[in-house]
């Protein structure tokens, strides 16, 4: 990496960044000509450069535990005399990485590769803002980024299809402009198979919920090797103006936490009126929970319908509890988007509140035991799992409102059969993930080795295909077996009912 000014008199110019490779391909990126032989398509490189103080330092590092941490710890230490598990402690606390928001963005140059293999051609060249992404897995090694165009940097979009046919608008034109990418680690499989999420959203493309094309990434930071990376869509405003010619101003979505916001979602696009409580834009929402106890008439229904599109809700959690997605799901790891204004030549900007997929790492995760999981009533979310009507999570009620209704309740059970004839049939799905490893193994050994030196580096890439959690080999067992059982789902469901639930 090359940084250059012109310096005539008192004058400089601005300076000018520039990535070279110099030398053999193969040399800098290990597996880089397997990967794109199973792929059939260039392999996406990144090198970044900024300042190495945005990234490290104690007091304004991105990067790091940081002051903030230091701060945390010794709150957390007060009258103890040690953290008991030290390393799960250490995860908890507040720190640098974990801070959200604006002030946390600092400038990056981003130069942007394709690669055939043998050679690389830079495609783009920009500089934009850099922010910590994800939750949990901010505290990882590695740690997921988020890169965010905008006027003030120089362009406030990148302009280049990334994603080529897999990220195309209703009118099936392929997207060339994007506002926010995201470089995502993996979340909760960073240090495993990496690609869960990926896979899983391959796959479901065609349902009536948002899904983020994405591709493997190797990324550069200030000239260092910095890992395997998955370059994604982000969810943002921008995002559904380009995908369904919503006026962006419109947008507003909320994202689910439960853990982290004290009401268990935060606005994530939109802006509240001056006064307002965070809820503001659920109202309409919350006023039809309180008013009704269930959808069991059809007026109910479709006063409810005129909210909510039902099938969004209806392919979002049949999705969900086909692959058995647990543990942070429902309550965190949920997007519910919809627009303030009308428009009755669009479809999308009918008001109505629809779902997102993301972080569906947990899918299939821990192989054959997932396979015969319940996931609607195991998820362990509340005492009736996801049909308890108690939840204070609106979008977990929209799915729990709806199943009271008995037309959609086997409109669902009809959806859920039918994943495993389409989106996940057995052969079809398992070609897909053998081609999602042959992708990205070539990739892993460098990386493992980058994170966790030789000996474990070297045993984790071949762990991440064969080992015991989070795998290749536990998604293909998971996908083997699975539809045997959705049907012992849907009987449940329907005992459920006949019973007297809900």
């Amino acid at each position: 990496m090359v940084k250059a000014a012109i310096v005539s008199g008192k004058e400089t110019s601005e300076v000018q960044t520039h990535s070279y490779f110099v030398g053999n391909l193969p040399d800098h990126v290990d597996g880089i000509g397997e990967s794109c032989e199973a792929s059939g398509r260039d392999l996406a490189v990144i090198s970044l450069s900024m300042e190495y103080d945005d990234l490290f330092d104690a007091k304004k590092g991105i990067y790091v535990k940081g002051d903030i941490f230091q701060k945390a710890l010794e709150k957390e230490l007060e009258g103890k005399e040690s953290l008991g598990n030290a390393k799960e402690v250490s995860r908890s606390l507040d720190a640098n990485y974990k801070q959200r928001g604006r002030d946390w963005e600092r400038p990056v140059h981003m130069d942007y590769f394709e690669s055939n293999g043998k050679e690389m051609e830079c495609k783009l060249q920009q500089d934009c803002g850099i922010r910590i992404q994800g939750n949990y897995s901010r505290s990882d090694l590695q740690k997921g980024l988020r890169l965010c165009a905008r006027r003030s940097y120089g362009d406030n979009n990148f302009r280049y299809a990334f994603f080529g046919q897999d990220a195309k608008d209703d009118q099936g034109n392929v997207i060339e402009k994007f506002k926010k990418l995201t470089l995502r680690n993996g979340g909760n499989c960073a240090f495993t198979s990496k690609y869960n999420d990926a896979f899983w959203q391959s796959l479901i493309r065609d349902k009536n919920v948002e899904t983020q094309a994405s591709r493997p990434c190797v990324v550069y930071l200030n000239g260092e090797y910095w890992g395997l990376y998955i370059l994604q869509e982000d969810y943002c405003a921008d995002y559904l103006e380009e995908t369904h010619g919503v006026n962006k101003d419109d947008v507003v979505a909320y994202k689910g936490d439960g853990e982290t916001y004290e009401i268990g979602y935060k606005l994530d696009e939109g802006t509240l009126p001056e006064g307002e409580s965070v809820d503001y834009y659920f109202r309409d929402l919350l006023d039809f929970y309180k008013k009704h106890k269930n959808l069991k008439a059809k007026k109910d229904y479709d006063a409810f319908a005129k909210l909510v599109d039902v099938e969004s809700v209806r392919d979002y959690f049949a999705v969900n509890v086909w692959i058995n997605n647990k543990w942070d799901w429902p309550g965190k790891n949920w997007t519910a988007w919809r627009v303030t204004k009308k428009d009755p030549s669009n479809p999308y900007a009918d008001g109505r509140w629809r779902l997102c997929f993301y972080d569906l790492d947990f899918g299939g995760v821990s192989g054959k035991s997932d396979i015969t999981a319940n996931t609607i009533q195991e998820d362990g979310y509340e005492d009736d799992g996801l049909l308890d009507m108690d939840t204070e999570n609106p979008m977990a009620l929209m799915f729990a409102y709806l199943m009271t209704n008995k037309d959609f309740r086997e409109d669902y059970i009809k959806e859920l059969l039918s994943l495993s004839k389409t989106n996940f049939k057995k052969e079809t799905a398992q070609d897909r993930c053998a081609l999602f490893n042959d992708i990205y193994y070539p990739l892993f050994w460098q990386f493992f080795v980058r994170y966790m030196g030789q000996q474990k580096g070297t045993r984790m890439a071949d762990e991440a295909v064969e080992g015991g959690y989070a795998t290749y080999q536990c998604i293909m067992d998971f996908l083997e077996g699975r539809e045997k059982y959705i049907p012992e789902i849907v009987d449940w469901i329907r005992e459920y009912y006949s019973s007297g639930g809900a």
